[in-house]
């Protein structure tokens, strides 16, 4: 059995293990079977369940199908590296901490317009959590700032004397953040906000604390725009 083979196998050994520890099936059970029930909840093997039952086949192969006394199939670079990466998401995911914009700019909801605005084209922020006496409020964002700029007169309109709370209950539907734990998965994050999107709702943010409740300090935040590098840190290519 030649490297590729051994590295292929000691990888795919891990993940099987890992599967069976934690879907909750008998043991026995085909190792494909465990990717069906735990691709229900797990959004890491949703992403990655077909490269998991196409790497069951070729750990078949491996093992079971000789010709001569010789593997049949032997893996190529590409397949041993993507399932150690699999491996590594897996076992050893990355965290929303990882990669969250930290400090993050807040704003307080008796705040004017102006400050809000201003602060926003500082930081280069689409949205900014709205806070009242340390407790959250809300996220305002461009499109709600735009959606009560179009409802008003503009002769009457004085961002400098209007409050962010005052924006934040003019929308109709608030725009969407919701918290999450520090040591929530980063691969996590991307199945909230591809779950929002199949529902047809917009979530404009994650923001993270320390057990994910909207009472404690916020640790940071991760937006909608940071996917795209999400996605290719961890290798996803759905």
């Amino acid at each position: 059995m030649n490297s590729n083979s051994r590295q292929f196998l000691e990888s795919f050994i891990a993940i099987e293990t890992f599967l069976g520890d934690t879907s909750g099936l008998p043991r026995g059970v085909p190792f494909t079977q465990h990717v069906d029930t735990l691709r229900q909840t797990n959004h890491a093997v949703r992403v990655f369940a077909e490269d998991l039952k196409a790497f069951a086949r070729l750990r078949n192969v491996i093992v079971h199908e000789r010709g001569g006394g010789q593997v049949l199939a032997e893996p190529n670079q590409w397949a041993v590296e993507r399932i150690a990466h699999i491996r590594d998401v897996l076992l050893q995911p990355a965290l929303v901490t990882q990669f969250m914009h930290s400090p993050v700019w807040t704003i307080d909801a008796d705040e004017t317009l102006a400050v809000a605005t201003q602060r926003m084209y500082a930081q280069h922020y689409s949205q900014l959590p709205v806070y009242e006496n340390g407790q959250y409020r809300g996220i305002l964002t461009v499109r709600n700032i735009t959606y009560w700029i179009g409802a008003q007169q503009p002769a009457s309109l004085r961002i400098d004397r209007v409050r962010v709370r005052t924006v934040l209950e003019f929308a109709t539907q608030r725009d969407t953040a919701i918290f999450v734990h520090a040591q929530m998965p980063l691969i996590d994050v991307v199945g909230y906000f591809a779950a929002h999107d199949r529902r047809g709702v917009y979530l404009d943010a994650v923001l993270i604390t320390q057990d994910g409740k909207d009472t404690q300090p916020l640790l940071g935040l991760i937006a909608m725009a940071d996917i795209p590098a999400i996605n290719e840190q961890l290798q996803l290519y759905v």
